[in-house]
């Protein structure tokens, strides 16, 4: 009696192929989304309440009147923000002493 030793014939191998082009199609086209397409512009609808927006471009802040103000000076500041202390307590003197 002899034995035959083949290998197994491949019945299926055009589902891989059409699974690996769409997956390589699909990450090209992903990759050129991400990377290399035009940045579109902010598309915008003008409308009647935004045509004074260039009056806030033009408007000018006084510090000075607003600090000299009595309103501002009526303020109370009810909690003060505490010193940050940074001190590193160790017993070493160089860091890269052993222990």
């Amino acid at each position: 009696m002899a034995i035959i030793i083949q290998e197994e014939k491949r019945k299926g191998f055009l589902m891989p192929l059409i699974i690996g082009s769409v997956i390589l199609i699909g990450a090209a086209g992903l990759t050129y989304y991400l990377f290399f397409s035009p940045v579109p512009l902010v598309d915008t609808v003008s409308s009647s309440r935004y045509e004074n927006v260039s009056i806030f471009s033009e408007a000018r802040l006084d510090i000075e009147a607003v600090t000299d103000s009595p309103v501002w000076s009526s303020i109370n500041r009810e909690s003060t923000v505490p010193a940050l202390n940074l001190q590193v307590i160790s017993r070493k003197q160089n860091p890269f002493q052993s222990f």
